[in-house]
C-alpha cells in the first residue's frame, strides 16, 4: 500500500530518535558524569600524598618545640644543682636531667625517623603524580570521544527530525493520528511487518483472509490481536 511507505519510514526514524533521545539524555550525561568523579579522584590521589607530607612536616614541628622545651628544662635544672643544699635534691635534679635527656633522645630518633619516612612520601607523591596525570590523560580522552558523538548525534536527529517533517506532509493526517495513538500505547511500534503468514512484532498468525486483502493494498489493516497496521514487506523494499 503506497500510502504507507512514508509511515514505515517514519517509524524506523522515530526508533531511531528514541535510541538518540536515550543516548543523549541519560548514557552520555552519565558517562561523563562517571568521567568527571574519576578526574576527580585522580586528583585526591595527590592531594592525600601530600596531606600525608603536610603531616609528616606538622608532626616534625610539634616534635622541634617539645625538644626545645626539654632541653630549656633540662638548662634550667642544671642551673638549679649549683644551687641545692641536700644530697636529696641534688639527687632528684640529676635524675630529672637523666630522664628529660632520654625523653630528648627518644624524640630525637623519631624526628630521624620522620626526615626518613619524608623521602619516601616524597617518592610516592611523585608516583602519584604520574598515575594521576596517566588517569586524567586516559579520562580526557574517553570524554574527546563521548562529546564527539554528542555532536554527531545531535547532527543526525536534526537531519533525521527534518526528514520526518518532510514525511509527514505525504500521509493522510488521519492516518497519521492513527499512528500516532498506536504508537503511543505500543511502545513506540504502530506497524509491524507481516512475515511467514505471522504479525511480526506479537507472532500471532493472520488469517488467510487477512493476507488476501493486505496483499490488494486497499485499505488499512490492523492485527487483530496487537492492533498495529499491518504491511506486507515488500511495500518497503520497493521503494529502493
Amino acid at each position: 500500500m503506497e500510502e504507507l511507505k512514508p509511515l514505515i519510514r517514519i517509524q524506523e526514524i522515530d526508533i531511531e530518535l528514541k535510541k538518540i533521545e536515550l543516548r543523549l539524555r541519560e548514557e552520555i550525561p552519565k558517562l561523563l558524569q562517571e568521567i568527571q568523579e574519576g578526574k576527580e579522584k585522580a586528583e585526591l590521589i595527590v592531594k592525600q600524598a601530600e596531606e600525608r607530607i603536610e603531616n609528616n612536616l606538622k608532626k616534625r614541628r610539634e616534635l622541634d618545640l617539645e625538644i626545645k622545651s626539654i632541653e630549656e628544662n633540662i638548662k634550667k635544672h642544671r642551673a638549679q644543682i649549683n644551687t641545692v643544699k641536700t644530697n636529696e635534691a641534688y639527687k632528684a635534679l640529676i635524675e630529672e636531667i637523666e630522664a628529660e635527656q632520654r625523653k630528648k633522645s627518644s624524640m630525637e630518633d623519631r624526628v630521624l625517623e620522620l626526615m626518613i619516612e619524608e623521602e619516601e612520601l616524597h617518592k610516592e607523591k611523585e608516583k602519584s603524580k604520574q598515575e594521576s596525570e596517566r588517569i586524567k590523560t586516559e579520562f580526557s580522552q574517553r570524554e574527546k570521544k563521548l562529546l564527539e558523538e554528542k555532536n554527531s548525534l545531535l547532527k543526525k536527529k536534526e537531519i533525521l527530525t527534518a526528514e520526518r517533517e518532510g514525511l509527514i506532509s505525504k500521509i493522510k493526517p488521519s492516518l497519521y493520528e492513527l499512528y500516532i495513538q498506536i504508537a503511543s500505547k505500543r511502545g513506540g511500534i504502530a506497524l509491524s511487518p507481516v512475515s511467514d503468514g505471522f504479525c511480526s512484532v506479537c507472532q500471532i498468525r493472520i488469517r488467510p483472509q487477512v493476507l488476501e486483502e493486505l496483499k490488494k493494498g486497499e485499505e488499512i489493516i490492523r492485527c487483530e490481536n496487537c492492533s498495529r497496521i499491518l504491511y506486507i514487506p515488500e511495500i518497503k523494499e520497493s521503494e529502493s
